[in-house]
């Protein structure tokens, strides 16, 4: 009887052990300095995390100004107006490169609303 309860025990503190000694083997994640980017270090970020980033930086800075409704495909095509622009200007600030989509679109927007 002593035995099997000795053999939980040492099963259950095992167990617990596994799931400690994974989390520190498991790599921090990496930090990005958005305030300073520039579009050469933007197009060296993964794919899938480059919309995610615009997102914050254009929410952030309030690049939309008072527009709280989402277009289907417009988030899509604005990501694509800031990467060419970075493609074509890979030393400019990445910041900047929202904020002026941000104006294009707004601007050309109360155009076609005249």
């Amino acid at each position: 009887m002593i035995r099997r309860g000795a053999l939980r025990w040492a099963v259950v503190g095992g167990l617990l052990a596994f799931p400690a000694a994974r989390a520190e083997d498991e790599p921090k994640p990496k930090r990005v300095d958005i305030k300073n980017m520039s579009c050469e270090t933007y197009l060296a970020q993964p794919e899938e995390v480059r919309p995610a980033i615009v997102a914050w930086v254009h929410g952030y800075t309030r690049a939309g100004g008072e527009n709280w409704v989402y277009e289907v495909g417009a988030g899509k095509a604005f990501v694509a107006s800031v990467e060419e622009k970075c493609t074509k200007s890979p030393k400019a600030s990445f910041r900047y490169q929202v904020l002026e989509t941000a104006k294009e679109r707004q601007a050309a927007k109360k155009a076609a609303q005249k």
